[in-house]
């Protein structure tokens, strides 16, 4: 309520991972998005997750994002 910030919010903060699951699941069903995920931030080189129950959509859109990382790290210098 006394936030400072403006305009529409691109992330959700969840309680626990059920809930986090959940939510994700209620808003793909509900919205019929292509969600691109997990992935794992906060360290010093990207990391793309996938589970063994991922689509084979689910590995392209990994792929695709495994590419761009790679060459955007390339790009600015990095190993």
């Amino acid at each position: 309520p006394n936030s400072t910030l403006e305009g529409r919010a691109n992330l959700v903060v969840m309680p626990t991972l059920d809930a986090a699951n959940i939510a994700c699941n209620l808003v793909k069903s509900v919205t019929g998005v292509v969600s691109v995920g997990p992935i794992l931030i906060g360290v010093d080189k990207p990391a793309h997750v996938i589970t063994s129950s991922i689509t084979t959509r689910g590995i392209v859109n990994m792929s695709a994002l495994a590419c761009v990382d790679a060459l955007t790290q390339a790009a600015s210098g990095g190993d």
